[in-house]
């Protein structure tokens, strides 16, 4: 699969992977695992930087009416993705301004660094390093 994720319950945040190309199926798949894994309130930090994608507007549009329901069940917490391909990039900024309505707090960027310090301040003050990449954000 080419998302992965580790929950750190100690810190209160968890640490996602993507690589490869991520389909709408890998998404929807990711979501149901962090549900079954009872981290969909939790701070993540989403590192694509090895990723693409295929998504197409249609494709956030049905990932935004599947959030919005989830989350009348479980809050989300804050969300950081970090990408460096240019159609992720888009899809996912048109992801984040979608969901906005559904009081969904999802950013994306381009450096490890600046989502790391974003989502520290949306979500408080983290201790340590991401489990899924040993190079820390460098301040």
């Amino acid at each position: 699969m080419p998302i992965t994720h580790v929950i750190d319950r100690f810190r209160q945040r968890m640490w996602t992977r993507a690589d490869g190309v991520v389909t709408l199926a890998d998404i929807m798949a990711h979501l149901d695992a962090e549900a079954r894994d009872r981290g969909l309130d939790l701070p993540e930090l989403i590192d694509a930087r090895d990723a693409s994608t295929n998504l197409t507007p249609h494709d956030v549009r049905l990932l935004v009416h599947r959030v919005r329901d989830m989350v009348r069940a479980q809050p989300f917490g804050p969300t950081a993705v970090v990408t460096t391909d240019d159609v992720a990039f888009g899809m996912a900024r048109m992801f984040s301004i979608l969901i906005e309505p559904a009081r969904v707090v999802f950013e994306v960027f381009r450096d490890v660094a600046r989502a790391d310090a974003w989502l520290a301040q949306a979500s408080g003050p983290l201790n340590g390093t991401s489990p899924l990449r040993p190079d820390p954000p460098k301040e």
